[in-house]
């Protein structure tokens, strides 16, 4: 459990934007205290893991809309862990790992490229298996920084040999240069099953009276068949999800907004429900003392836990073992970020072996997940996280032989 994020003083976002203008946004640093104690492959497992479930459920229903219905919210669910998140997670080393497990569920993920940066994570669980390839991109302009996490998410039910396709929305954060910076989702997600025919069409613009100077949470679009809309499809992708016939979101859209706006500015944690709805999600209790922390969840709070079962099969390359970030997690913020860092150009510029990805294959359809990671033959993993010429930084968590 992490430390309460320590003070910012004497930082701005603008001041570290501004000397970097023009520049590609994925290669300029910014001051460790300005980042949480997880990296962007954890983060992802935030996102696909929090509420597997809902594909579990999804795999039990009979009915192809249903089960729409379901993945569709899954996929908003992945985006509630997002709110509040001004901070910047670490970097993946390049082969960089993380893992994680719930449900009977398996997560793994794999840095395989630095510049441009290109992560890519595998789950797979009872009845299905799920890839995705995350490559952000970060650009600025005016006094917002814009962030384009080029998702491309696939997943497959086993059971019924559907295979749905999705792409996450765009996160901006605004008021980089002056006031209190916001973030917001924005632009369209279509969640596409060729072979049932139904898609699930959601908008997260803040256009029209959904304009604000704060975080839009509203989500809100259509399950259609063809041309035809059967299901409205709703919420505050922070805090819940629900479904209706689509008739009662177009009647009573004007008055849901409204009610919407309403609860978000008196700070309820309750959702705002229409005639005919079925809830299929709401989020988790947050932690008592979520503010202090990064913001982060029960879920977040234990990633960094090497738990027993673990400690003995870890690959040396998982997250778990960044000292970088666990100083940052229980200490003041030091360099030895730079210093594994600096081993990584090395191995870089030596090239082969050292840099080729070793548990997702790249073919001419694109990226495939080696499944023997599985078999947790790592004996050949080299230790990432050391320092130049094999030094050990050591962290109070681990110490290595």
């Amino acid at each position: 459990m992490p430390r309460e994020v320590p003070p910012r003083e004497g930082y701005s976002l603008w001041e570290i934007i501004k000397p970097n203008l023009g520049r590609d946004f994925s290669r300029f640093k910014v001051p460790v205290n300005m980042n949480e104690p997880v990296t962007m492959l954890q983060r992802l497992a935030e996102s696909y893991m929090a509420y597997i479930d809902l594909i579990l459920k999804a795999i039990t229903k009979e009915a192809p809309i249903e089960r729409m219905e379901l993945i569709a919210t899954y996929a908003i669910s992945g985006l509630a862990t997002n709110r509040n998140r001004l901070t910047k997670p670490f970097n993946p080393l390049l082969l960089e790992t993380f893992e994680y497990q719930k449900d009977g569920c398996r997560f793994m993920s794999e840095q395989v490229s630095n510049h441009p940066p290109v992560s890519l994570l595998h789950v797979d669980g009872p009845g299905f298996h799920l890839t995705a390839t995350v490559s952000p991109k970060v650009s600025f302009w005016m006094n917002r920084l814009i962030c384009n996490p080029n998702s491309v998410v696939k997943l497959v039910l086993t059971h019924t040999n559907e295979v749905y396709h999705w792409e996450t929305p765009t996160c901006t954060i605004w008021n980089v240069m002056l006031g209190k910076p916001y973030m917001n989702l924005s632009g369209n997600s279509i969640i596409r099953c060729p072979s049932t025919g139904y898609e699930a069409r959601l908008n997260f613009d803040s256009n029209g009276g959904w304009s604000q100077r704060t975080t839009d949470l509203h989500v809100d679009g259509y399950i259609n068949h063809g041309k035809v809309a059967i299901r409205g499809i709703y919420g505050n992708w922070s805090l819940y999800v629900a479904t209706c016939p689509a008739h009662s979101l177009k009647d009573n859209y004007n008055l849901w907004q409204k009610a919407f706006l309403k609860s978000v500015s008196e700070k309820g944690d309750k959702g705002v429900i229409l005639p005919q709805s079925t809830v299929l999600w709401s989020a988790f209790k947050l932690p008592d003392r979520y503010e202090m922390q990064y913001h982060f969840t029960y879920m977040t709070l234990h990633l960094n836990e090497i738990p027993p079962s673990l400690k003995s099969v870890l690959p040396a390359t998982d997250s778990r073992k960044r000292p970088d970030m666990h100083k940052l997690e229980h200490e003041a913020a030091c360099d030895c970020k730079e210093y594994i860092e600096e081993a990584q150009r090395a191995r870089r510029k030596e090239g082969g072996k050292r840099t080729k990805p070793k548990w997702f294959t790249h073919g001419k359809d694109g990226w495939t997940f080696n499944t023997s990671y599985w078999d947790r033959k790592f004996d050949d993993c080299e230790d990432i996280f050391e320092g130049p010429n094999g030094a050990v930084i050591r962290t109070a968590r681990e110490k290595r032989p």
